[in-house]
Parts: structure tokens; sequence; C-alpha cells
């Protein structure tokens, strides 16, 4: 569950709030679906609203929070539970790996629809150190002398991809009290979270300079779907740009998607 609310908290992308920047008599009211589900959760979703520039907008009369959303999964049908604000669950659904779930219910008079499967949990995912050093710096202690050539090695995390489909590496750090490597000035410290651009490759590099804080990190590989890497990477989608070529919804913006993820930990030691 933990690993769940981490992915969700550092890759909600703008559409949640988002409207589009065009006259309001152009304006439909569409829902926005948020859903990430990986094996082992129940399936859930959370529907909202867009939020339009204008005030002078005709909204429908669809409530948000009793909508009737069905999930099919193979010959079976579920009716999804609201939960209040947006939200829904059918608690008998558990997610696994493999299997494909397509949801419908209908807004403003039309049929809404997405599908997602749930790809493969990672297979061998090994890091080649179990631990990695940093030198301490801030205002009494500078850069370490010596040059380049002083930098710790980089740690390599390496995974199995022969269809060459998308990966992402979220990297937390798990102690209670952060203790930073760098003095951050006034820019404040940064969150003991930070992730990695989708790739499709089997691997990639962890660099010193990338950490923030020393202690012990959770490494995090999710196996992503293509709509996700897609929607990761379309940085200038925004309140004044919306939209959703990547994604399987139909009537409505967003993303559905399912993805799986496997884990390991790496000590930022001070130097």
């Amino acid at each position: 569950m933990g690993k769940r609310i981490i992915f969700i908290g550092l890759f909600l992308i703008v559409v949640l709030t988002a409207c589009t920047k065009r006259n309001f008599s152009e304006f439909t009211d569409s829902p926005i679906i948020e859903s990430y589900i990986q094996p082992g959760d129940y399936l859930n979703l959370r529907v909202s609203r867009q939020i339009p520039f204008s005030s002078d907008v005709e909204y429908s009369t669809d409530d948000i929070n009793v909508l009737k959303i069905k999930v099919t999964n193979g010959t079976k049908t579920y009716n999804l539970t609201p939960l209040g604000n947006g939200k829904y669950i059918d608690s008998t659904i558990v997610v696994k790996e493999g299997e494909t779930y397509e949801l419908s219910f209908t807004f403003n008079s039309k049929n809404v629809s997405a599908y997602t499967r749930i790809p493969e949990k990672p297979l061998n995912f090994i890091q080649s150190d179990f631990s990695i050093s940093v030198d301490r710096m801030d205002r009494t202690f500078g850069p370490p002398l010596g040059g380049p050539g002083s930098m710790p090695e980089p740690v390599t995390l390496k995974w199995d991809n022969d269809d060459e489909s998308y990966y992402i590496v979220v990297i937390e750090n798990l102690e209670s009290i952060l203790d930073p490597i760098r003095d951050f000035g006034d820019d404040g410290p940064p969150g003991n979270v930070f992730k990695k651009p989708p790739t499709s490759s089997s691997g990639l590099q962890l660099r010193p300079q990338e950490f923030q804080y020393f202690g012990k990190h959770r490494l995090i590989l999710y196996h992503v779907l293509p709509d996700y890497a897609s929607l990761y990477s379309e940085k200038t989608t925004s309140s004044q740009n919306l939209t959703n070529p990547s994604t399987s919804i139909m009537n409505g913006y967003g993303i559905f998607t399912g993805l799986s993820s496997d884990t390991l930990f790496l000590d930022v030691i001070e130097n």
C-alpha cells in the first residue's frame, strides 16, 4: 500500500484539476478519471470534474459521488461502491497480474469507458552494490578535493526487458529524521523521494550527486504501460493544454492504468 501511495503522489499529472483554455461555449463537462492499480490492490479509482477558466459554463446534472460505475474482468461484471469525494472501490476485486479490466459509466449523457491490463512483475531486478558513499557538503566543508576522479562509482540497476517495455524507478529515503548531504540554503529542503524518467532499457545508473540525504533508501522499479509513460513525458500537458492521446479513456480525461513493482534497498553513507 505504501509504495502505491508514493507512486500516485509522485506522478499525479495536472489533469486532475485541468481544464481546456477555450471559449466557454465550447466547454464540455467531461469527467477526469484517476486510477493506478497493481497486483494485490482492490480495484479503486477517483472521478473528478474539469475546472474551466470561465465561470459561465454549463455543467451536467451528474453527481460525481453517485455514478453507477461498472468494471468488467473477464466474464464478471462488478458495480463499484462510492466512498465520497469522487472515490470508488470494489473490495471483492483483487487486482491480479496479467489480467485486463474495463470500466464504464454514463456521464453527461455519454458512455464513458476505459480499459487497462496489469503488466508482469519486473524480473531479475538487481543492483551492483548495496551502498554508496557520498561526501557531506555544507558551508564549512565544500566539495571533495581531488577532482572528478574522487567521485564514487554510480550504482547500476538492472532487470530483464526483452520486449523493451517501459519502467520507472522511484527512490525513497526511509529515515524518520532526514540528514541532508548538502546545505540547501534559501531554497529549502527537497522531498525525500525522487524518480527517474521512464525508460525502455534494461537498466540505469544512480549517481552520488542525485541523492539529497544520507540513510537507507528504497528503490522501487515499476513496470508501467505505454499510456503512463507517454503521459509522464508530455511535460507540456497543463491546464491550458489538456489532451489525452495516450490513454484508453473515451469521453473523458485522466488515466486508468496498471503497473507492477519490485523493490531493492540502498544505503547512502557519508564518505
